[in-house]
């Protein structure tokens, strides 16, 4: 049996550069059939536009801080 995969938008807390601000994420919930109750996301991407500076920022979603760096308006995953 396969996972199943839908889109969700969450809520989430952007931090970093001095700003911190509520946002929407949007992301694909992946739940696995063996685990029903467990679920993981993947693909996340803010879905609010903003006027932050470029720099280092995270968000917090789903229990996870996430390391990010804006960079000419977009938000990228860091490694």
């Amino acid at each position: 049996m396969s996972s199943r995969r839908e889109s969700v938008v969450l809520q989430g807390i952007l931090r970093g550069e001095g700003h911190e601000r509520s946002c929407r994420v949007r992301a694909i919930k992946v739940a696995m059939p063996c685990e029903p109750m467990a679920s993981e996301y993947a693909d996340m991407d803010i879905a609010d536009s903003d006027n932050f500076p470029d720099g280092s920022y995270e968000v917090t979603v789903a229990c996870r801080t996430i390391p990010l760096t804006r960079r000419d308006g977009l938000y990228l995953a860091r490694q």
